[in-house]
């Protein structure tokens, strides 16, 4: 009777909520041809986001491998795409797969060759009809077996505010796409903020995928190449150049790093209010990433709406102020002062950057004493912090509590004044 009553807060919640699946319709399974993908991939029916991986990852081998499953009816894992209508037309958005998919295409027109036998382990003895050979050298049974071959397409339609959720769960397994490269490619679109934050962390502008994203920002937002310093980006690719950590994004996820701590209280003041998450349709269960999707997000609705102040640093601000002053850094850094740091230590290094800016210390006006901490301080945060009489937190992937990363850039902030009280 009691209970009745007075039912207790989960039973309230569970009467609030509505019952049935998040997503009102389940995804469809397709079978098609290559040739015919091939096609729709050539006349935009399929899409690939402008901010989607990388499209030269792969090496030559794997491509190599890929195009030979196909031509020997061999089983690849299907794709994912997400259906959408333009103009009465369907549009399907590659979620997953874009990777074979650009590779496929690639060989089809005759972009590259398979790699010869001795590098890449071929099926034998088969593979002395394909080794070395584009598409259009291949004997006519292979050319036929690859355009025929059949696809798994899984289809998905309406997944409105779980399309983010979903995008991550498929990209769980296989080579899973990051953190970073998820976000670019969720709020990239039509967003200049994150696509200057994507050309923040190109290392390399002649890399084919680079090109292309220079190209779209170019194209959409007339954003050129940020890096003006030569010998900025000099150091910038040593740092990063055949890192396996540089795949992901995570050049430009630190470049996004340093802006979070900047502005880390207005982030979190965004995150503590549940109105701000409503209408940014984010979600925020306290773990990094979803503060960093947050941060993205903000940015995206302060490009395209311009009735509200903006709460986080503005697209011009971003590109005028804040990008030379991560540039001057990373020059001062990484060519004069500290060459020796490792890049596994990027994290560190954008804090010390975006609090920096925050507190508005130039560093071409530091001395030689206050570099010789910065350098020291990268390479072991814990003990200099303590040196200092300050505390670096070591967080677990949460955003706030006393070990989260809020705490963490809020003592970059006490760190980098300690760094230049100290000259």
């Amino acid at each position: 009777m009691f209970r009745k009553m007075y039912p207790n807060k989960r039973e309230i919640m569970a009467d609030s909520i509505q019952i049935g699946p998040l997503i009102p319709e389940s995804s469809t399974s397709e079978s098609t041809t290559v040739e015919v993908v091939m096609n729709d991939l050539r006349d935009g029916i399929v899409q690939i986001p402008d901010y989607q991986r990388d499209s030269d990852q792969w090496s030559d081998s794997t491509k190599s491998l890929l195009v030979e499953s196909i031509i020997n009816n061999l089983s690849i894992p299907a794709f994912f795409f997400e259906v959408g209508v333009d103009g009465g037309v369907e549009r399907n958005q590659v979620v997953d797969g874009q990777q074979r998919i650009t590779t496929l295409f690639d060989y089809y027109n005759g972009r590259f060759p398979l790699v010869d036998s001795q590098d890449a382990p071929y099926l034998s003895p088969n593979s002395v009809h394909y080794a070395g050979k584009k598409f259009s050298e291949l004997p006519p049974a292979y050319q036929q077996a690859f355009k025929k071959y059949r696809l798994a397409v899984i289809k998905l339609r309406n997944l409105g505010e779980m399309r983010l959720e979903v995008f991550r769960r498929i990209n769980q397994g296989g080579t899973p796409l990051s953190g970073q490269d998820i976000r670019l490619a969720y709020y990239g679109d039509k967003s200049p903020s994150l696509a200057l934050i994507r050309l923040a962390g190109v290392y390399d502008p002649e890399r084919l995928a680079a090109k292309r994203f220079l190209e779209s920002a170019k194209a959409q937002f007339g954003l050129d190449f940020p890096w003006k310093s030569a010998t900025a980006l000099s150091g910038w690719r040593d740092w990063w150049e055949d890192k396996d950590i540089a795949h992901g994004q995570t050049p430009s996820e630190m470049f996004l790093w340093s802006l979070v701590t900047a502005q880390y209280e207005q982030l979190d003041s965004i995150l503590q209010n549940s109105d701000a998450l409503r209408k940014l349709n984010v979600r925020f269960n306290r773990a990094i990433d979803d503060a960093l999707d947050c941060h993205c997000a903000q940015l995206r609705w302060q490009d395209s709406d311009g009735s509200t102040p903006p709460v986080l640093l503005t697209f011009s601000d971003t590109r005028e102020r804040f990008f030379p002053y991560f540039e001057a850094w990373i020059d001062l850094l990484l060519n004069e002062k500290g060459p020796g740091i490792h890049v596994t230590k990027h994290r560190i290094v954008a804090a010390l950057i975006g609090a920096g800016f925050k507190n508005e210390i130039d560093p071409r006006e530091l001395n030689d004493k206050q570099w010789a901490y910065i350098v020291e301080f990268a390479r072991r945060p814990a003990d200099t912090a303590a040196s200092l009489l300050c505390e670096w937190p070591m967080s677990k992937g949460k955003w706030d509590g006393r070990r989260g990363y809020r705490a963490q850039m809020k003592a970059a902030m006490d760190i980098i004044l300690s760094i230049k009280n100290a000259g």
